[in-house]
């Protein structure tokens, strides 16, 4: 089994998009911060070719929600505009109309978006908000998805992401509407009721940057996604794991079957204490070594998520449906992984998870 899934992830591998990819180290500069322009930005993570590739896998795996009749006007603007379109505004946190007005007052922009034709009087015709609005809901989850596969695959190559230990956790985001049909209840011993969504992710713990991300209802368990997450994230990548590291939700024997028996790696997954016969094994000496391996690198999921949430505007969400939902937490999580691959290619990794010092300030 461990063989298969070596040759399934190379195989896989193998259709990321490194071989098109540049990455060539760029000038650094002379500031304390990068401050990169939104086309700079684009160039730095290969947004041109990450976004053909997404979009053509996608294709391949997903029926389009209208199917097109034979003739009509040919559409004017392109889903590569469109996907790199979110990705700048989720960056630059800006709502619908200001990148709209961005985009259309900036030309270089609009070029390194893939806005190519223009109108009668020479000016690039840029979308508006109500088109950008209803295409970037049609494009569904899965180019959102692998665009953010194809970034972690970069950082891979280059040596920042390495998978030899892996930790697995949820949040939880609360529903930005109470009608949300995509939202679900779910009640937590201790804490109140919530309802919304959770966001299952499988982070490197030696760049502390995710390597995946599922968004479900909340009221789906951990256990159910967990063991399938980190199978993705290594089947995808081809990673060679060394240890998972869990809490006391992922204790079942899938998730202990696959670190074991699958992958050959060490389960270091969170003991409950309050179920039966665990306490038998709460010696002074079992709960130092239970701390410091399996409390102690756990916590650094528990970092990342406030991080998110602080810094990347992870809980700041104003849409509903669990489609949109998706494909807010992806553009987040795209952001995070963007802005690393970029610092890494201007030489400057201290400045990997500072989204601050590696974005300009880009207001119309």
């Amino acid at each position: 089994m461990k063989s298969l899934i070596k040759w399934v992830g190379g195989r896989l591998a193998a259709e990321l998009p490194l071989a098109e990819s540049d990455l060539a180290s760029l000038p650094a500069g002379k500031g304390r911060k990068l401050w990169l322009s939104p086309v700079a930005f684009l160039q730095a993570i290969n947004g041109l070719v990450i976004a053909t590739w997404a979009l053509a896998l996608a294709a391949r795996l997903q029926r389009p929600r209208l199917v097109r009749g034979p003739g009509g006007r040919p559409p004017t603007y392109t889903d590569r505009s469109i996907l790199l379109m979110a990705v700048v505004q989720t960056g630059w946190r800006m709502p619908y109309a200001d990148i709209v007005d961005l985009v259309a007052m900036d030309e270089a922009l609009a070029l390194a978006l893939d806005f190519t034709k223009r109108g009668p009087d020479g000016r690039v015709q840029t979308i508006s908000q109500g088109q950008y609005w209803e295409r970037r809901a049609a494009l569904g989850i899965l180019p959102f998805l692998f665009f953010f596969l194809g970034l972690v695959a970069q950082l891979i190559r280059l040596g920042v992401v390495m998978g030899r230990e892996l930790i697995v956790d949820s949040t939880r985001l609360q529903a930005w509407r109470h009608a949300d049909p995509g939202a679900a209840w779910r009640k937590y011993a201790g804490k109140a009721a919530l309802f919304g969504y959770k966001v299952h992710t499988v982070l490197c713990h030696h760049a502390d940057l995710p390597v995946f991300v599922v968004v479900t209802p909340a009221n789906v368990h951990d256990g159910l996604v967990g063991f399938l997450i980190v199978l993705a994230a290594v089947v995808l990548y081809g990673l060679r794991v060394a240890v998972v590291y869990a809490d006391a939700a992922y204790f079942d024997g899938r998730m202990l079957g696959l670190i074991h028996d699958w992958l050959g790696a060490t389960p270091a997954v969170d003991y409950n204490l309050r179920r039966q016969g665990k306490r038998k094994l709460a010696t002074p000496f079992f709960l130092r070594q239970w701390r410091h391996y399996v409390l102690g690198p756990r916590a650094a999921i528990e970092r990342h998520f406030a991080w998110l949430k602080r810094y990347f505007g992870l809980k700041y969400f104003q849409c509903y449906t669990f489609i949109r939902v998706s494909q807010f937490v992806l553009l987040t999580y795209i952001v995070v992984v963007a802005v690393a691959l970029a610092a890494q290619r201007y030489q400057r990794p201290d400045l990997v998870r500072s989204r601050s010092s590696v974005l300009a300030h880009a207001r119309p």
